[in-house]
């Protein structure tokens, strides 16, 4: 993963800390200054920071970032297990953030056991946290699109590609969501339904939510049109009467019945 708006958000939220009266080491302060234009230099910062100070989490935060961005998501993993660990008070938010992070990164190893672990204790805590929120629906809908519905678990990466072979649009938004270019989300511009190679495909015309670059994501229809107008008909229900599955592919499986579904009561209900 890349920098994203997590960071962003992150860069913010931790910016205010000394409003709160904490006094993390100066390295700390030095890392952040660098974390977005030069990752390798603000890791040695955050490193130098945990040596002067082990006990302050945003250290550990931001270095499992930068390890995400190096490819290393068991480093990550740990850092951010730490900073939990560490943050007791939550203040500005900031722990609900590291529990968004960790999600994501289990989610995009694709252990989606420990993803929907997470995401579940974290939102019984926070529940009112949209991004917790967020983040443990994704996890239930790749589960199930992944285990249920034949999608090419490849997909699940920040990277473009060439194209995207999809049953439905709904797959389409789901994968556009976890797309970025250098750390840049995209924003859709336009969609079009175009003929090339013999085939169909749905083309998004996106812009990079900083450099307002152009990006196009082309998604090939894997479905016939005349018969369902926003995808193939999933066999959802049986998938949510088989006790063997586990609860976040029964949960993904509601949630493609009925995008509406109250997720937090769904799973109460599957857990009792």
């Amino acid at each position: 993963m890349k920098i994203n708006f997590f960071l962003l958000a992150g860069l913010l939220l931790f910016q205010s800390i000394r409003s709160f009266c904490q006094q993390p080491p100066q390295e700390f302060y030095a890392g952040m200054d660098l974390v977005k234009t030069d990752q390798q230099e603000a890791k040695k910062y955050f490193l130098l920071a945990i040596q002067k100070d082990s006990s302050f989490h945003g250290s550990y935060h931001f270095l499992g970032v930068i390890y995400l961005n190096q490819h290393r998501p068991d480093s990550a993993i740990a850092c951010f297990k730490k900073a939990l660990e560490l943050n007791k008070l939550n203040i500005n938010h900031t722990k609900e953030l590291d529990y968004v992070r960790l999600i994501a990164v289990y989610t995009y190893q694709q252990d989606f056991p420990d993803a929907f672990d997470i995401g579940w204790a974290a939102l019984k805590l926070y529940p009112d946290n949209k991004s917790i929120a967020s983040a443990l629906r994704e996890v239930c809908l790749w589960s199930f699109y992944i285990n249920h519905d034949h999608l090419n678990p490849d997909y699940l990466s920040t990277e473009v590609r060439t194209d995207y072979v999809v049953t439905s649009i709904a797959q389409e938004y789901l994968i556009l969501r976890h797309l970025n270019v250098k750390g840049e989300y995209l924003l859709m511009n336009s969609q079009a339904l175009v003929q090339k190679n013999g085939a169909s495909y749905d083309v998004f015309k996106c812009m990079l939510s900083e450099s307002k670059k152009e990006v196009e994501v082309d998604f090939k229809i894997d479905w016939d049109m005349g018969k369902y107008f926003s995808g193939k008909t999933v066999p959802t229900q049986e998938v949510i009467d088989n006790t063997k599955n586990p609860v976040y592919e029964k949960a993904g499986a509601t949630l493609v019945a009925d995008a509406k579904t109250d997720l937090q009561a769904a799973i109460t209900k599957m857990l009792q």
